[in-house]
C-alpha cells in the first residue's frame, strides 16, 4: 500500500508566501552586500568633496544681498544701506563712497520671512548727471532705480509682501 500524503488547502498558500519572501529578500541582501564594501577614496578627494558640500549647504542657508551704486561721477554722498533681516539686521552708512560701489551682505534663511526689506539710497555728486542703484538677491535683480536731473538721488527698496504685486 502506498503512503499517500494529504495536502491541505493552506500548504500551497504557505509555499507561495515563502517563495515570495525569499524573492523579496534576495535583492535586499545583494544591495546590503554591495554597500558594505568600502572603496578607498584619497584623503584629498574627500576634503574637496566635503568643502563642496559645505559650500553648497552654506549657499542654501543664506541669501546674498548685493547693493550696487553707479553714476557718471566717480563718487556719491550720503550713502545708506539697510538690510532689515529678522535674525541679524545689518546696515552701512557713509558720507562719501567711490563709484562704482558694490557690497554684499549675507542673510540667514533659518527663520520665517528672513528678509522683510532692503533699502538703499545715495546722492549723486554735484558734477553728476545721473545716479543709479540696484539690489540683487542671490544674483537676481529685485529692485533698481535711475535718477537724472538736478541733485539726483537713487533710492532702491525691496519689501516682502504676501499676495500679488
Amino acid at each position: 500500500m502506498r503512503n499517500r500524503r494529504r495536502t491541505t488547502k493552506t500548504e500551497p498558500a504557505i509555499a507561495l508566501l515563502t517563495v515570495s519572501l525569499i524573492l523579496l529578500l534576495l535583492p535586499a541582501c545583494a544591495a546590503w552586500e554591495s554597500t558594505s564594501e568600502t572603496v578607498p577614496v584619497p584623503a584629498q578627494q574627500q576634503e574637496t568633496d566635503t568643502n563642496r558640500n559645505d559650500q553648497h549647504i552654506a549657499a542654501r542657508d543664506v541669501i546674498n544681498v548685493e547693493v550696487i551704486v553707479e553714476s557718471d561721477s566717480d563718487s556719491a554722498s550720503r550713502f545708506k544701506a539697510e538690510i532689515n533681516a529678522r535674525k541679524n539686521p545689518q546696515s552701512a552708512s557713509y558720507d562719501t563712497i567711490d563709484l562704482p560701489y558694490r557690497e554684499t551682505f549675507e542673510v540667514s534663511k533659518d527663520t520665517f520671512i528672513p528678509l522683510p526689506s532692503v533699502r538703499l539710497q545715495a546722492d549723486a555728486a554735484e558734477n553728476a548727471d545721473w545716479i543709479s542703484c540696484t539690489i540683487l538677491y542671490d544674483g537676481e535683480e529685485v529692485a533698481t532705480h535711475l535718477s537724472r536731473g538736478d541733485a539726483p538721488q537713487a533710492v532702491c527698496e525691496k519689501k516682502f509682501h504676501l499676495g500679488p504685486g
